[in-house]
């Protein structure tokens, strides 16, 4: 009976994060939840009354818990106070906190998250005699109340020391903008999980400050703050910067190229704090304390709750501590139905006090990382210890049995795995994690000034040749391998494999002959499906990548050729080809590039372009008539590719595919980057073709007109300006559909409305990128089929 109940518990988890899931995607309504549930829970007390058999229990107690998923998941998306994003695009005067650990000077001015609880209209905020330079801020009397957060940008001032107690802003609430393509960074979910809603750009003068005193919360966010730049100024570079991450968790300071090593050699969990963190402090203060008893649990519980504290209760570092404290409470909960019966409590309990956790990457990947660790170590750990020293096969079968576990989730978010991940968690992890133990000391050490520097030095100086190696072990080819998406069914296969092979005998309901024809049967399955998906019928297919106010496309053409033309670029540090393009090639299993076109040195056609060549192999690059700017030097710099400058008239074979240079005009800028150069170019196959014509100008358009065939569809130059896609050009090329390929907002105004009505006149379906996202157009049996990620993800 005891273990028949402990079974219920897991499928029952199961069942609850299934219908969790279900409930936030809106799938399952409250109503429709509550009243399954309500029908579920007297069918389950009748069947207890009247003797019904074990089975029929479960599964009626199993459907409670799905229920009880669903309502709770579909309550969450239910807002009972007006949110603020509903004030989007309106002069408003808002009123909230700062979020703790969010206020943070920056060379431009001070960034923070307000928590908002109150805001006024325009209208209504003009009325008020207070002044733009007061410190005090105005009376919200007839304020609404509201919920969410805004993001806030305060220019040219430094105020992270003054921001405590409540504030009030004035100024325009602008919409959140995010890319929509797959594989990448879902900003639109992030910003949904952290409950942000829109944006606001202030000067000093439109903050309003209340001078009241700072709270708790503020007051361990800033001593967080404080240790981190104790830190950073003990340890400069990049050392400092990755201790601060992996010790109070953010990214401030670390490089986009070391986030990348720290990925490919498999180590990217390391970079902020998580449960690896929070199990290594408990199991060293154990260790400091020697004797466990109630009161050594007593202070390593308060110093755990400190740490997390410090950290910012985030859902893996809780998740963590719940989990420690939990066991400490059991006692000697040693047996693995035990501490299953924790484990699902906890994750319980955190759902049901935050819903949205679910869809959090480091909290699924900590939820399925410390479950294989229960259910999978055992069995690994054994097997290891038969070829090798016991210390050593426990080291290694924590690493496989993480890795195991976690890899349909690493598929699914970062389309690759590392290679060297093994060698790196076997050989690394225990170095690095040393560096982590002697920071942690050096904190609680600082009142002494001299100790705690010296620990701080000591962690950087163990960190930094473990840099350099993890760089290195990034660099080689065979470091990662890229598998790109994989279907939910391949996932539940895998799942239901790992189970088989290295399930612990006590839930094995099999015989030995049917689990060796189920191992059988999943691994055909698996090689099936992958054998399939490479013979599979490829039509030509074009993805217009979501790159904001910038250019990129991805051709592949029906033999499985690729073609990369152009490839974005934003101001500031933002890497398009790093964050954006090789993400969406990776999830569409692309490990290499046949040729790489650019249209024109322009920043926002060629930034991405240097990040592309320095991860992927490309075979041929072909460049307009122009000298170099300075992203092109940049990507000549970082690839071994055969280079061509283009000629108008010639053609380059893709398979049965061409790409046909209409027009490559010779610069006559000295700066190599003028739009007067830009390549048109003409992508065609049995299927269809596609124009591409980069930031070409009315001249350009006129001069290739005469010679361009008509296509089906048309990337729009210039992202829509009325200075180009001249109505004789768009009368040659006759394009079913225009693609657009333009930043949300952009301050040049594009696509003008002469353009959007030039394409209307000649019949023109516009598909933009700032509203639909990454656009895919394939060229099937004679049609023409478009889908936009944003709307269509399913197609992708």
């Amino acid at each position: 009976m005891r273990q028949q109940l402990e079974q219920i518990l897991v499928y029952g988890t199961l069942a609850f994060l299934l219908g969790c899931h279900l409930g936030l995607g809106k799938i399952i309504p409250l109503w429709a939840a509550v009243s399954l549930g309500a029908v579920f829970s007297l069918l389950l007390i009748g069947a207890c009354c009247k003797d019904w058999e074990s089975k029929i229990l479960a599964v009626l107690a199993v459907g409670v818990f799905f229920c009880c998923g669903a309502a709770i998941g579909s309550g969450a998306m239910r807002q009972a106070q007006l949110e603020i994003g509903s004030f989007t695009s309106q002069q408003v005067l808002v009123y909230g906190t700062a979020e703790p650990g969010s206020v943070k000077n920056r060379p431009e001015g001070t960034s923070l998250v307000l928590v908002c609880n109150a805001v006024q209209a325009e209208s209504v905020a003009a009325d008020t005699k207070d002044s733009l330079n007061t410190t005090a801020a105005p009376t919200n009397r007839t304020a609404t109340a509201v919920a969410g957060k805004v993001r806030v940008f305060i220019k040219n001032v430094q105020l992270a020391d003054k921001l405590v107690g409540q504030l009030a802003l004035r100024g325009t609430l602008k919409p959140l903008t995010n890319f929509a393509n797959p594989g990448g960074w879902d900003g639109e979910l992030w910003n949904e999980l952290q409950g942000l809603q829109g944006r606001m750009s202030v000067s000093g003068s439109e903050v309003y400050l209340s001078g009241g005193s700072p709270g708790i919360s503020d007051r361990i966010a800033g001593l967080a703050n404080n240790l981190r730049q104790q830190l950073r100024s003990t340890v400069p570079g990049q050392a400092g910067a990755v201790l601060a991450g992996m010790t109070l968790g953010g990214y401030d300071g670390i490089s986009a190229e070391t986030r990348d090593a720290f990925a490919r050699v498999g180590l990217a969990h390391l970079l902020a704090v998580s449960g690896t963190h929070i199990a290594l402090l408990t199991g060293f203060l154990l260790l400091v304390l020697r004797r466990r008893n109630r009161y050594t649990l007593l202070v390593v519980a308060a110093i755990l709750l400190f740490y997390a504290a410090l950290c910012g209760f985030k859902p893996p570092v809780l998740r963590a501590l719940c989990m420690s404290l939990a066991l400490f409470a059991a006692g000697s909960a040693d047996r693995l139905p035990q501490r299953s019966n924790i484990f699902c409590g906890v994750v319980l309990l955190l759902l049901c006090y935050q819903p949205r956790w679910l869809w959090d990457v480091g909290f699924q990947l900590s939820f399925v990382t410390t479950a294989g660790l229960l259910y999978f170590y055992p069995v690994l750990s054994g097997v290891c210890a038969r070829y090798m020293p016991v210390a050593a096969a426990e080291v290694l079968a924590v690493s496989l049995t993480a890795q195991l576990a976690a890899l349909p989730f690493l598929v699914h978010y970062f389309h690759q795995l590392s290679l060297a991940g093994l060698a790196a968690n076997l050989f690394l992890v225990p170095l690095l994690e040393i560096a982590v133990l002697l920071t942690l000391a050096g904190f609680a050490l600082l009142p002494l000034l001299g100790l705690g520097k010296l620990l701080f030095v000591l962690a950087g100086t163990l960190l930094l040749p473990l840099l350099k190696l993890i760089g290195w072990l990034a660099g080689w080819s065979w470091a990662t391998i890229t598998i790109g998406s994989w279907p939910y069914l391949c996932s539940a296969i895998y799942y239901l494999l790992l189970l088989l092979v290295l399930g612990n005998s006590d839930w094995d309901d099999f015989s030995n002959k049917e689990r060796r024809l189920l191992i059988a049967c999943c691994c055909f399955t698996l090689v099936g499906i992958g054998v399939y998906d490479k013979v599979r019928p490829q039509p030509l297919t074009v993805h217009f990548i979501d790159v904001g106010q910038g250019d990129a496309a991805l051709v592949i053409t029906p033999q499985r050729q690729t073609l990369l033309i152009d490839s974005g670029g934003l101001r500031g540090d933002y890497d398009t080809g790093r964050r954006i393009i090789l993400p969406y090639l990776r999830y569409l299993g692309i490990r290499s590039l046949d040729v790489m076109l650019l249209s024109h040195g322009h920043h926002d056609h060629a930034g991405g372009a240097a990040a592309v060549s320095q991860n992927l192999t490309i075979g041929k690059i072909i460049l307009p008539q122009e000298q170099p700017a300075a992203d092109v030097q940049a990507l000549l710099r970082n690839t071994k590719a055969q280079v061509e400058h283009a000629q108008t008239g010639s053609n380059y074979s893709l398979g049965n595919t061409e790409l046909q240079i209409v027009s490559a005009p010779v610069s006559s800028s000295t700066a190599g980057d003028a739009n007067e150069s830009s390549l048109i170019v003409r992508v065609a196959s049995a299927g269809g073709s596609i124009v591409f014509t980069g930031d070409a100008t009315e001249d350009e358009e006129l001069l290739a007109a005469g010679q361009i065939q008509p296509s089906q569809v048309l990337k729009v130059s210039h992202h829509g300006s009325d200075h180009s896609s001249c109505m004789p050009f768009l009368t040659a090329v006759r394009p079913q559909i225009a693609v657009i390929s333009v930043g949300a907002g952009n301050s040049y105004g594009h696509p003008g409305s002469a353009v959007l009505q030039r394409l209307a006149e000649v019949g023109s379906q516009v598909w933009r990128t700032d509203l639909g996202g990454a656009i895919k157009i394939t060229f099937d049996g004679g049609t023409v089929k478009c889908y936009s990620y944003r709307y269509q993800k399913e197609y992708f």
